[in-house]
């Protein structure tokens, strides 16, 4: 599913109000199929809006691609830096806890689809993965970030795993996250 932020998006340049219903996912695809020369069907938009059960298969490259065009952009990556937490300050309906806002030995837990469910605890040497269901986070793991945002996706500035650094990494790049706590 997409996140909030980017149907909304998608919803304000087409025009016709919310996407509520799955026959509108019919005038979408052609507007989209029109303004960027390439098809999408509106099954696909259907299964992207949550309308279709069942259907965890993260969408293709391409389908975030053209979807990405429809709304102004090179492609998914562009998408996704101008949605990075530094660009949206301004949106302050949007739930955020910064890294700084987490005490010592404090537990974070983070949420997105589908169902997946990762804790840290913060200690002297940044957050420290207590649980992951994600096969992208391993228990133990060393993270860092700067900021989580409901809607958007998880940004992970460092991974360190088993004293390696993996780099960076993305989570939840299309549905965003879905829930933050802090115990």
């Amino acid at each position: 599913m997409l996140s909030k932020i980017i149907k909304e998006r998608i919803e304000r340049k087409f025009g016709q109000g919310p996407i509520r219903y799955p026959v509108q996912c019919n005038a979408l695809a052609e507007e989209i199929s029109a303004v960027c020369k390439a098809k999408i069907s509106a099954s696909t938009l259907k299964r992207l809006y949550g309308f279709v059960k069942g259907a965890s298969q993260e969408p293709r490259l391409y389908t975030l691609d053209l979807i990405s065009q429809y709304l102004g952009y090179k492609g998914w990556e562009h998408l996704l830096s101008d949605l990075a937490p530094d660009a949206q300050e301004q949106a302050a309906k949007i739930e955020k806890l910064t890294a700084t806002q987490v005490r010592k030995e404090q537990t974070v837990t983070i949420l997105y689809e589908p169902s997946k469910k990762v804790e840290l605890r913060k200690t002297e040497n940044g957050f420290l993965v207590i649980s992951s269901n994600d096969r992208k986070l391993h228990q133990n793991d060393i993270v860092y970030f700067r900021s989580l945002e409901v809607h958007l996706p998880l940004v992970l500035d460092t991974v360190f795993r088993k004293g390696i650094n993996q780099g960076k990494l993305q989570i939840a790049t299309v549905s965003g996250l879905t829930g933050i706590r802090k115990d």
